[in-house]
């Protein structure tokens, strides 16, 4: 009976090293690095993403994305989703409010709505959706509906992961640990600074980092058409 046991164990270990060797079937990675922009300290709420990337079957239902009005300010002011998942659109200010977008991809208007009520949209089609509101002209904010479940955006150092598993904490998004292997186009986006990419290969195990410095300008498209 022991040499049995130290035979399987023997079997199970050789399987568990030869696992590790296989083309595609290792843990892989992430892709981290940082965003510089000359003149600007704080190069916060810079999209990074990917292009292309596998699929990953979640459930939009259980997310929980939030644009929230205070203080005559959209909340957070970079917003990057699914397509697919609903946005929960709180009014925790203390004046009416009147969200609407002009934006092709989702056009939409919640109507003008009070302080303390709450208003939801689903984003079905990929896209840069300009948020505003009708009511007060300083309010901006940009949600940013993504082909795919790898971005992530900057934070106050410019830093970014990706997969970004804090930010799936924060909306309740399936945590994604690692990146498949495999080459990869990673795009930048912000409204006041030109898009740019790189092209980038992750490890069958382990991480990648890449820099940015980028200038400002005006933003290319999240996808070509």
């Amino acid at each position: 009976m022991k040499k049995y046991n130290i035979y399987l164990i023997s079997i199970i270990f050789a399987a568990f090293v030869l696992l590790l060797y296989i083309p595609g079937a290792a843990v892989a990675g992430k892709i981290t690095g940082a965003v510089k922009v000359k003149g600007l300290r704080a190069p916060a709420d810079i999209l990074v993403y990917l292009t292309k990337a596998p699929s990953v079957s979640v459930d939009l239902s259980k997310t929980k994305f939030v644009m929230d009005q205070q203080n005559l300010t959209f909340l957070p002011h970079v917003l990057p989703i699914p397509v697919g998942a609903t946005v929960l659109f709180p009014n925790n200010d203390k004046v009416d409010h009147n969200v609407f977008s002009l934006s092709r991809s989702n056009k939409f208007n919640l109507g003008s709505y009070k302080p303390g009520e709450r208003k939801t949209i689903r984003f079905d089609k990929p896209g840069i959706v300009e948020l505003r509101c009708d009511l007060h002209a300083e309010m901006i904010a940009y949600i940013l509906v993504l082909q795919n479940l790898y971005f992530a955006v900057t934070d106050a150092k410019g830093q970014f992961e990706i997969p970004d598993t804090e930010y799936s904490a924060k909306y309740c998004i399936p945590k994604i640990e690692n990146l498949p292997s495999g080459k990869y186009t990673v795009k930048t986006w912000h409204e006041k600074l030109k898009t740019e990419k790189q092209e980038v290969v992750v490890p069958d195990n382990g991480d990648v980092s890449i820099q940015w410095n980028l200038t400002r300008g005006t933003p290319g498209v999240l996808y070509k058409r």
